[in-house]
């Protein structure tokens, strides 16, 4: 089974595909949709919605899991994440791709069993999951490649 995991964004977009089995997974392909803040919020969203559909195209994932909205204290940011986290959905939607959102939470106790865990901990998670040297860089791959595999632990639990 292949996932496409994502970590949403306005400014950055990280994905992260992994191959995986009942009990192995391998890294695939990560990277980041990066917007330039010069554009406005529709062009913004189009640019992330037309990588997302060429990623999806060019890996074929079974399924994708995506971090859900964090709610923090600016309102704003938190609005223009999730206007990203659906067009994410839509594209999914139109290859009929089901979707699984996970909350940070959730994803962080998946894989460190620490709920709090810090971010470079769970990259080094990541890192040590899919057996690589290095921790996958921009972040927000690395970030998209825990939620791939939360998503992995998850199916295996059941």
């Amino acid at each position: 089974m292949l996932i496409l995991g994502i970590d949403p964004g306005t400014a950055d977009t990280g994905f992260g595909v992994i191959k995986c089995s009942r009990t192995e997974i391998k890294l695939v392909d990560y990277g980041k949709i990066q917007t330039s803040n010069k554009d406005s919020s529709s062009k913004r969203l189009d640019l992330i919605y037309e990588q997302a559909t060429t990623i999806i195209r060019k890996h074929k994932p079974q399924v994708l899991a995506i971090e859900s909205l964090f709610f923090n204290a600016n309102a704003k940011s938190a609005s223009a994440v999730g206007q990203a986290i659906g067009v994410i959905k839509l594209a999914a939607a139109k290859k009929k791709i089901e979707v699984f959102e996970y909350a940070p939470l959730k994803v962080k106790m998946s894989l460190t069993k620490n709920g709090r865990a810090e971010k470079r901990q769970v990259q080094s998670e990541v890192r040590k999951a899919l057996r690589v040297r290095k921790i996958p860089r921009p972040t927000h791959a690395a970030d998209a490649l825990a939620v791939a595999i939360c998503h992995w632990q998850e199916t295996r639990k059941k």
